[in-house]
């Protein structure tokens, strides 16, 4: 199937499929198939996704420490654990192919 656009809608498209992080022929696909296209997210974002990766894994070494010497309050810091969790899947959704 061949489709014709004009210069200005052509320079739409490519602009709109690079925000996105996707190429112009991607971009378009998802359009048509209904997908919703996000921009695609900062590399701040994915470097903050990281970090709370790094600093759940960390608190759950702790967790797993503490609980076995019985020095800390292990069900509040589950709940803190299952809160960064929650946080970590609201960005991670936001963000991700799935969510777009």
């Amino acid at each position: 199937m061949l489709l014709r656009f004009t210069d200005e809608e052509l320079e739409s498209i490519t602009a709109k499929a690079r925000k996105a992080g996707l190429s112009r022929e991607s971009y378009c696909r998802q359009v048509l198939s209904g997908t919703e296209v996000r921009e695609a997210p900062t590399a701040d974002v994915l470097t903050l996704i990281r970090e709370m990766r790094r600093v759940g894994s960390n608190i759950h070494q702790l967790l797993r420490t503490a609980n076995a010497i019985g020095l800390v309050d292990v069900p509040r810091l589950r709940e803190t654990i299952d809160e960064l969790r929650g946080v970590d899947k609201l960005i991670t959704d936001a963000y991700s192919a799935e969510g777009r």
